[in-house]
């Protein structure tokens, strides 16, 4: 069949039609979509060639464990399998170290008759003569320090103007009462120009600059509070 020029002509005109109609660019689609590129501007890895992290899980300030992912492991590499436990965290005992408080106006740590019982510390009964350099460090570096104890006044020899007494750890300890240990008595200094009186039958707060004596005798006091003032509460 012999097409005339006139329909030739329309068959070009519809098949150019149909060809721009399927060609797929669409201008106005284009420009309702975003496209997010990395933070600040940088250029995102590829995913195919990025590499998973490890986990990393902090302990501490010095120490970090890096907990590895499957997906972070070579094929052929297998998980080892742990022959021990992990090794503990070491462990301060209260020989070693104690945390006291500190409190009052002259900044003084509180100790109480508990803290410095040898019995109850280090188990020493009865006191030996180097009990002075067996202490725990923590105790030995308590010498020299203000401290803030609790106890009763041992019977003195005047009521008024005392410069000077013996604080016990209970007011059993007396001449009808149980036999002190070193550790239950404190020889107690005044500070100069301040004076006491005696406070019979009840507990009292003394402030002062503990001393440990480096040779003790039994059943007296194997420390000291110097500079000392008492506290009535």
């Amino acid at each position: 069949m012999t097409l005339g020029p006139r329909m030739a002509a329309m068959l070009l005109a519809m098949t150019s039609v149909t060809l721009a109609a399927g060609c797929g660019h669409s201008e106005g689609k284009a420009s309702n979509s975003t496209v997010t590129l990395g933070a600040a501007g940088e250029i995102p890895e590829s995913p195919a060639v990025k590499a998973t992290p490890s986990e990393v899980v902090p302990v501490s300030a010095s120490d970090t464990v890096i907990v590895e992912t499957e997906s972070s492991k070579s094929p052929e590499e297998k998980p080892a399998v742990p022959t021990e436990a992990a090794a503990a965290p070491t462990t301060v005992t209260a020989d070693e170290t104690r945390t006291f408080k500190v409190e009052g106006p002259e900044s003084a740590i509180r100790v109480s008759f508990d803290d410095v019982d040898l019995l109850k510390v280090m188990n020493l009964d009865p006191v030996p003569a180097d009990a002075p350099e067996r202490l725990p460090k923590w105790l030995k570096e308590l010498d020299g320090k203000r401290i803030r104890i609790r106890g009763f006044m041992f019977p003195p020899y005047q009521a008024t103007d005392i410069r000077g007494f013996v604080l016990a750890r209970d007011n059993q300890i007396c001449c009808f009462g149980r036999k002190p240990k070193e550790y239950d008595l404190f020889d107690t200094f005044m500070r100069k120009g301040v004076t006491t009186h005696y406070i019979e039958g009840r507990p009292f707060d003394v402030v002062g600059i503990l001393h440990i004596k480096s040779e003790i005798e039994k059943y007296t006091a194997m420390y000291e509070l110097e500079d000392a003032v008492v506290i009535e509460k």
